[in-house]
Parts: structure tokens; C-alpha cells; sequence
């Protein structure tokens, strides 16, 4: 990869959190390593509030080497200024800073920025009233994110589209984990496990996904269904039971008894090796900004089924995932329109049986996901990418 040459060596201050579990926190941590090892960008940071009280930063999230690479990054001083600010956090800042150019990193799951998603009102009305100044620019990580911040009044030129990468080190191919970890979760060598990562709110599907896996497990009953949640962030687990209701109590108990559920934040290390139990990945997703733990999946040779029409449509390809049929809807949050896909649940059931079914396919996706993430989408080749534009005439 060609970098800047040390003459045009460039200044850079990212403001966000770090030694914390949310997706925000993960993307700004493996972007710090990345641009930690660039000999072309003078690096800073300033640590960010945490949204919540009920938040506690943690350690051992990442690998020793990394964590020690991450606590000594320079802290910016108030009044350092940098050719590039990169905010990170949330709620979106889009004030301009003292750097010549401001990049604000954000999500649009909805494609729209929503009222809650700022600082307060008066932030709200000035976005309305018309995007931020050219020196301030969004930062998004798919196609269907971008949307948003067109549909705020932001200009084409004004939206960084930039993926998000894996760690293909952490996130890959270990088969012979495979039958440890399931020993140790409690997982039969013979059962067909599903997984899917998440926050286990309305915009993952999980009601969907439950649905679906009811309807398999009537007649398959080596399926079981492996979830992971974020309790200290978003209290899956209570998101998961409201999801349950949606089952009659027959097909509720059926579920249960092959569901396996882990809340608790895992580390990086961990987070992959439960990758290594699935057989298949699944995310019957509505509305996400990107959808990470898909391309992770990817990347530890797990086949997937996700939503077609989405922001997994940048980057998934038919060799290694099926996509769930899907229809754009449109819906009101205060007053405000918002956009989702809603898949179909019976194309889901019958993805799910034929996943089951076609150990050809599976083996194939095993092997052309990580070699598809390996080829473009490493945590080096989109960092490349974003510094790239935010110093696009420096290369």
C-alpha cells in the first residue's frame, strides 16, 4: 500500500472513546492501532465523556500489546491544533474545530439523523436550518448511512463513505477450536448452531430471527441458536425477552431449550473463538450503519445470512453469503421519517433449512470469506483509505 512519503507527513487528532465495548469504541481502537503504525501521521487523541453513567470503561478488551499501544497514544492539549480533526462518539459534534478540516464520524441506521442523535435541540435547528460549514465533513461507513446525512442537506462532497475493517490476526479461520469451544459452552460436536452478535434491539430482527428458528427447529432438532449480547451497554438480554413474546409458549420452550445466550462483555480474543462454534451467521437485520459482526463472521470462515438491500450489500458477496429478500419501509420517530428493510421471514426459513442442507455451499462461503476480507477489507487497507481522504491532496 502506497502511504504519504515523510515529507508530507500529516497531523491528526481523533477524539472518542476507548477500553469500552461499543461499536463506536471498537471501530476508533482498531483505527487507533491502524494509524499507529503509519509512519506518515502524527497521531493524537482526546478521550471523549462516556455517553452513560451506567458505562464503565474496561481493560482487557484487546490483546496486551495492543492494549499498551492504545495507553500510550499522546494526549492532545486543548489548544493543540491538527491538520485533521476525526471525532468519533456520540452524539454527533459537527461544530467546526481549530483544525482546518473537522470529520465527524456517525451512523445513520435509519438514514436520518435523528433528534437524539445530537446534542441537544438547538444543535437540531441549526441542522435544519442547513448542513455544517465545508470544513466540517461526515464520516460513514456504508452506502446506505450516507443517505442520512444527504437527506440532512450535506453535499455529495461533504461524505466520507469509508468500511470498516477486521483484524484478520483476531477474526479468522481456527477449526480446531471448533469442538473445544462448544465443549465449553455446552454445545453437542453434531448440532447445527446459528449465531448472531448484537445489541439484541428491534433494528437486529431478533424477533424475526426467533421466529425463523422456531420454525426450523420444529423439524431439525440439531438446530440450536447462539446469541451474544452487550448487557452492561444496552441490557440485551431484557431487549431478547421482550423479543420472546412474539412465540407461542410451545415454540417459546422449544427455543429455549436450544438457545444459548451470553451477555457479558467478551474480549477481542474471546469474541472470536465463539465465531469458531457457528456454522452459519445470521443477521435478519432492519436497519444497521454497517453490521460489523457480519464482516467478522466473514473473516472467521462463517457462512452468512443477512439482509439483502442494506448496508451489508457493500460488502458481502455471493460467494460466502445469502441474502435474505427484503422491502424498504418508511416510518415516523418524532416526527421524523425514517427508512428500514424488513426481510422476509419465510425466505429466511427456507435460507436457514437449505443452509442446513448444503454442506457444499458451506465450505465454499468457509474459505472465500476470509480470503475476500483479507483481500480489501483489513483494518490497514481501510485506514488507508480514510486517511486518504480526509488528506486527499497529500498522496
Amino acid at each position: 500500500m502506497e502511504r504519504l512519503g515523510e515529507a508530507q507527513r500529516k497531523s491528526l487528532i481523533v477524539e472518542g472513546w476507548r477500553f469500552l465495548p461499543h461499536s463506536y469504541a471498537i471501530v476508533n481502537q482498531w483505527q487507533l492501532l491502524a494509524l499507529s503504525r503509519r509512519s506518515d501521521i502524527d497521531l493524537k487523541i482526546v478521550d471523549r465523556p462516556l455517553l452513560s453513567k451506567r458505562w464503565k470503561r474496561q481493560s482487557g478488551l484487546f490483546e496486551p500489546a495492543e492494549e499498551e499501544c492504545l495507553q500510550r497514544l499522546e494526549i492532545a492539549e486543548p489548544q493543540d491544533r491538527a491538520d485533521v480533526r476525526l471525532r468519533i462518539s456520540f452524539p454527533f459534534d459537527f461544530s467546526p474545530s481549530n483544525s482546518p478540516l473537522t470529520a465527524v464520524f456517525g451512523t445513520c441506521e435509519h438514514q436520518v439523523i435523528r433528534k437524539d442523535q445530537l446534542p441537544d435541540m438547538q444543535a437540531y435547528e441549526r441542522l435544519q436550518e442547513g448542513p455544517p460549514p465545508e470544513n466540517v465533513k461526515a464520516v460513514t461507513p456504508s452506502k446506505w448511512s450516507a443517505e442520512g446525512f444527504y437527506n440532512a442537506g450535506f453535499a455529495p462532497d461533504q461524505v466520507i463513505v469509508v468500511p470498516h475493517g477486521v483484524d484478520v490476526e483476531t477474526f479468522r479461520p481456527m477449526p480446531d477450536l471448533r469442538q473445544p469451544i462448544r465443549q465449553k459452552i455446552a454445545l453437542p460436536d453434531d448440532g447445527f448452531v446459528f449465531l448472531s452478535v448484537g445489541a439484541m434491539t428491534g433494528n437486529k430482527g431478533m424477533d424475526v430471527l426467533l421466529r425463523a428458528f422456531a420454525e426450523v427447529s420444529r423439524t431439525q432438532p440439531q438446530a440450536y441458536l447462539l446469541l451474544k449480547g452487550i448487557d452492561p451497554l444496552y441490557k440485551s438480554s431484557a431487549f431478547l425477552a421482550e423479543s420472546m413474546k412474539v412465540l407461542s409458549s410451545e415454540d417459546r420452550e422449544r427455543v429455549q431449550s436450544r438457545m444459548i445466550y451470553f451477555g457479558e462483555s467478551f474480549r477481542l480474543k474471546k469474541m472470536a473463538q465463539l465465531y469458531q462454534a457457528a456454522d452459519v451467521y445470521v443477521s435478519p437485520y432492519r436497519a444497521e450503519g454497517f453490521n460489523l459482526p457480519v464482516l467478522e463472521a466473514a473473516a472467521s470462515g462463517v457462512p452468512i445470512i443477512c439482509t439483502r438491500g442494506g448496508p451489508t450489500d457493500d460488502f458481502v458477496t455471493d460467494a460466502f453469503a445469502r441474502k435474505i429478500d427484503s422491502k424498504k419501509r418508511s416510518g415516523q420517530y418524532e416526527g421524523q421519517e425514517t427508512f428500514r428493510v424488513e426481510p422476509n421471514l419465510e425466505h429466511l426459513i427456507a435460507l436457514m433449512r437449505s443452509a442446513m442442507e448444503e454442506r457444499s455451499w458451506r465450505e465454499a462461503a468457509s474459505n472465500a470469506g476470509p480470503a475476500h476480507v483479507k483481500e480489501s477489507l483489513t483494518w490497514d487497507h481501510v485506514v488507508d483509505l480514510l486517511v486518504r481522504r480526509l488528506f486527499p491532496n497529500s498522496g
